[in-house]
């Protein structure tokens, strides 16, 4: 839900997985009909943006109608003058889901499909719609074990990289946190698991084995709040700072 920070106004949403048929029946209507919600609910309660942490599509390749679905979600918050801040998850495809991003960038709508340094696109700023806020989003797109490797040698840091994955993700977030200064509202968006976190319905356990869990007490502190996909059940997570899965 839409979560008052300072005076600034987001709405956090995920795992929309959509093109995935029930028993082989399609959903698209069922689908349009709750992207109907989410845009309503963020234009009524006056948001200044909206958080999408990942697995926004099925499968890396969508059908075209689940496409112009998510399409005509963004277009009507740059109707409304609504940001958004969309990161891929696990499900979707990185390459197909930024083909788009230069396009969108200038419409307020940052896509994210992969690991960036704060100042390549990492870290996204957001002003308020009455200009007196800045908020600044940590992205962290989900980081599959086997390039969790790729992903340090993109931030670049000095240290030696430890092998568990959950340290790992700890130290990419502590790079993209370098990117947030103490006077802005911060936030981190990520699609990834947290261990003790309880599982919804719908996750294929493939992708919810402990190899790929963080502790939650990996997680940043010094933000104000912490947005998460990857589980399918809305629940607050025990963790040092604010955090979520919607």
């Amino acid at each position: 839900g839409p979560d008052r920070l300072g005076v600034v106004r987001f709405l956090h949403t995920a795992d929309w997985h959509l093109g995935k048929p029930l028993r082989g029946r399609s959903r698209m209507d069922e689908y349009a009909r709750a992207l109907g919600q989410v845009a309503a609910i963020a234009v009524d309660r006056k948001v200044d943006a909206v958080l999408i942490a990942g697995d926004v599509f099925d499968s890396p390749a969508p059908p075209p109608e689940a496409e112009k679905l998510v399409y005509d979600f963004l277009a009507r918050l740059v109707s409304e003058r609504i940001a958004c801040v969309l990161i891929a998850g696990n499900h979707d495809h990185p390459k197909k889901l930024g083909a788009l991003a230069s396009l969108l960038e200038g419409l307020r709508i940052h896509v994210r499909p992969e690991v960036r340094p704060p100042d390549q696109g990492g870290v996204v700023s957001l002003a308020s719609r009455d200009g007196k806020e800045e908020a600044r989003v940590a992205v962290l797109p989900f980081v599959p074990e086997r390039r969790v490797v790729d992903a340090c040698t993109v931030m670049d840091a000095e240290h030696k990289w430890f092998d568990a994955y959950g340290k790992r993700v700890e130290d990419i977030l502590a790079a993209l946190g370098r990117g947030l200064p103490a006077t802005s509202v911060n936030l981190v968006l990520a699609h990834l698991l947290v261990d003790g976190a309880r599982v919804g319905t719908g996750e294929r356990e493939l992708h919810l084995g402990q190899v790929y869990g963080v502790n939650p007490q990996q997680l940043p502190s010094t933000v104000q709040y912490i947005a998460l996909g990857h589980l399918h059940r809305p629940q607050e997570v025990l963790a040092p700072a604010k955090t979520r899965y919607p």
